[in-house]
């Protein structure tokens, strides 16, 4: 992944992450506690899948689901989804998503978003 597909996925996380800080805002959630997230992956094939898993275990990450994608238009990726019990402060941050895209850059992967339960 180049440093310009990198910045234009930061872009998009960062708009994304804007909205959803605002809707979060709106109904009063605390952003400072820690509550469960989960992170979406797409990998191309099940080694990267797997190497992505790992990398994201190491960062402290539970790995929740490693599996070839349901049928039809993603049948030829892997999803990885990864859990960790953070602040939505962090996961609004810029710091994690950029280190997210990165980590999933390294393996021919991408970085889909996150999302919890308010």
């Amino acid at each position: 992944m180049t440093e310009e597909e990198i910045k234009k996925l930061t872009s998009e996380h960062r708009e994304r992450n804007r909205e959803l800080g605002a809707h979060f805002k709106a109904h009063e959630v605390d952003l400072l506690v820690a509550r469960p997230i989960e992170f979406h992956f797409w990998a191309w094939n099940q080694r990267d899948a797997a190497v992505l898993a790992r990398g994201l275990y190491e960062m402290g990450f539970l790995i929740r689901l490693l599996a070839p994608a349901p049928t039809g238009d993603d049948a030829d990726r892997w999803t990885v989804e990864a859990g960790a019990k953070i602040p939505l402060e962090q996961a609004l941050g810029e710091g994690l998503t950029d280190k997210l895209i990165r980590l999933a850059g390294q393996d021919d992967a991408v970085f889909d978003g996150w999302g919890t339960n308010v």
